[in-house]
């Protein structure tokens, strides 16, 4: 890999013109570095490959795990060594050749095949019956649409896995009370197959490829309680028939905390905006601005805060609408970020350019109110967790950082109901 070294360590502080202006002196160097050949390089540096199926490593229990994480081929966290024998019995549940290549994952590019969902699945504790869900998370990561190349970003984006269909209760997903909790096999390892696919294929080891400047651990799947809804479910809002196996994968900044709500149907909304344009009215305008013009929130709802809702009159749609015109901030809070950008840069500029709707600047005063949504229809909602209790989360999603995207879970013909 060429590597070329900005020379001012505060990159993240600095303009997009200051950035241009210390760039400058660096091209010479990069045009070297893109069309020169380095000392050695010719030769090339080719290692023994062998076939999938080629034994790695044989040792205990313990001396296994030892030698993948001197490899960094684990999250840290103890794995089930991926037999062939264990791998087979994931490959058992799909209809699809080992060798088939779902994607390449950047940053590396490498192919993404069955064979290595299924490899990553058994490392991660899934049951092999769980193969298709892996295949479909494994498409909808390898989709341009979703981003997976900005996952390393300083923001430290974690992937948020949601699932629809009767699939949920089949293979035993847990969507009720503590639904985000870690104790249930299905929710917490198929997520936790997601970040060793992150890391074993597309390469995101910290310090290298993954340079988040906190980040978080992966979060268990969220299975919406279809059930105990008084709305269709997420997947009719994504095009889908009602009933449909449906995984959603999306990037997640952040979870808020569980927000209480209470009283009439109204008294819940006004809870919901407010909440929303706390949690959405941060930084989230610049990402919307610098890396795509479509968010995707999840506001999660309990069956109880949702039955509430629905009784009053409210379908999804309706909530959609209401939180989009009173979810609001004052533009000079976004102006305060966008000048970050570009010294002059505001909501307006960014409405002549196109980038945002007229709604975000309607007269010349700072203090105008302004919604923290592009357009109703970005926000997703999601009821599940505990049936009876009065609280709703928030998960904030920044545009290109982990686009929401859908992939249809498809059973292997013979095991298909």
């Amino acid at each position: 890999m060429r590597l070329l070294e900005y020379p001012l360590p505060n990159i993240g502080i600095q303009r997009r013109d200051e950035i241009f202006a210390s760039s400058l002196p660096l091209v010479d160097e990069l045009v070297a570095l893109l069309t020169q050949s380095l000392p050695g390089e010719a030769a090339g540096n080719k290692t023994a490959a062998g076939t999938p199926r080629t034994i790695v490593f044989k040792g205990t229990l313990q001396e296994v795990n030892d030698h993948f994480l001197e490899r960094v081929w684990s999250d840290g966290l103890p794995v089930i060594p991926p037999t062939l024998e264990r791998v087979d019995a994931f490959l058992s549940f799909t209809d699809r050749a080992p060798e088939e290549v779902i994607g390449l994952l950047p940053p590396t590019r490498l192919p993404a095949t069955v064979w290595k969902v299924a490899v990553n699945g058994a490392m991660a504790g899934c049951r092999p019956e769980y193969m298709p869900v892996l295949l479909a998370i494994a498409e909808a990561v390898a989709d341009p649409a979703f981003g997976l190349e900005h996952v390393g970003s300083t923001v430290g984006m974690t992937p948020l896995i949601i699932l629809n269909g009767p699939i949920v209760k089949q293979l035993g997903f847990n969507s009720g009370q503590g639904v985000l909790r870690p104790q249930t096999q299905a929710n917490i390892t198929v997520s936790r197959f997601l970040r060793l696919l992150m890391v074993n294929v597309a390469g995101y080891r910290l310090g290298e490829a993954d340079m988040a400047t906190f980040g978080r651990n992966y979060y268990p799947a969220l299975a919406e309680s279809e059930d105990e809804s008084p709305w269709p479910p997420l997947s009719a809002d994504r095009g889908f028939s009602p009933g449909t196996n449906l995984v959603t994968v999306q990037g997640v900044d952040s979870i808020t905390h569980s927000f209480l709500t209470e009283g009439p149907a109204e008294s819940h909304l006004r809870v919901i905006a407010r909440e929303i344009a706390r949690e959405l009215g941060g930084n989230l305008l610049v990402a919307m601005e610098r890396f795509g013009g479509r968010i995707a929130p999840v506001l999660g709802l309990t069956p109880l805060v949702a039955g509430i809702l629905a009784k009053a009159g409210y379908s999804k749609d309706d909530v959609k609408r209401w939180v989009y015109e009173r979810a609001l901030i004052p533009a000079k809070q976004f102006d305060e970020q966008l000048a970050r950008i570009e010294s002059g840069y505001n909501l307006r500029e960014s409405v002549k350019r196109g980038k945002l709707s007229e709604r975000f600047a309607l007269s010349d005063d700072p203090d105008r109110l302004v919604p923290v949504l592009h357009e109703p229809e970005e926000l997703q909602i999601v009821v599940c967790g505990a049936p009876n209790r009065n609280r709703s989360f928030i998960a904030g999603q920044f545009g290109k950082y982990g686009g929401d995207v859908s992939k249809e879970i498809r059973p292997s013909k013979d095991r298909a109901t």
